[in-house]
């Protein structure tokens, strides 16, 4: 199934960046290791933008960054 090969992708993915990174399930991360955490974060932000290749992608990846700052609102 598509789907299912599309979901394992993007599970695998994110298990990489948390890996990379260091943050937990929630996008957490321990007080000590914050600052370190959020340069590895820029870093990949940095590289993940640089290898998009197109405009439209980058948007979404700017607009969907994973640990950007992340806020209580609603979601529009």
């Amino acid at each position: 199934m598509k789907l299912d090969k599309v979901q394992r992708e993007a599970d695998e993915t994110l298990e990489t960046c948390r890996n990379m990174i260091a943050f937990g399930p929630e996008g957490w991360v321990p007080t000590e290791h914050y600052e370190e955490a959020m340069a590895r974060s820029k870093q990949l932000k940095e590289d993940t933008l640089a290898a998009a290749t197109s405009a439209e992608e980058r948007a979404e990846i700017a607009t969907h960054w994973l640990l950007d700052d992340m806020d209580e609102e609603k979601y529009t």
